[in-house]
């Protein structure tokens, strides 16, 4: 998985290459924010629960459980 630095790296070669400005900073801030988005997307278990349509937790959980159970 890239680093955040790896991410604002791709981001400012990106910009230069496309005739975009951008700063330092606010490079850095969209490269952690994309490190954070694929480090939950890493998680298989974690991103179920968000992708479960359910209308509390509670039911989430319970009906992920029974899809298991039944797999």
């Amino acid at each position: 998985m890239p680093t955040a630095t790896g991410y604002k790296h791709r981001i400012l070669e990106y910009a230069e290459g496309h005739g975009h400005e951008i700063s330092d900073g606010r490079a850095m801030k969209l490269a952690i924010k994309l490190h954070r988005r694929q480090a939950r997307m890493m998680d298989l278990d974690l991103e179920q629960f968000f992708m479960h349509s359910d209308p509390t937790p509670h039911d989430a959980i319970r009906n992920i459980e029974r899809e298991q159970a039944a797999a």
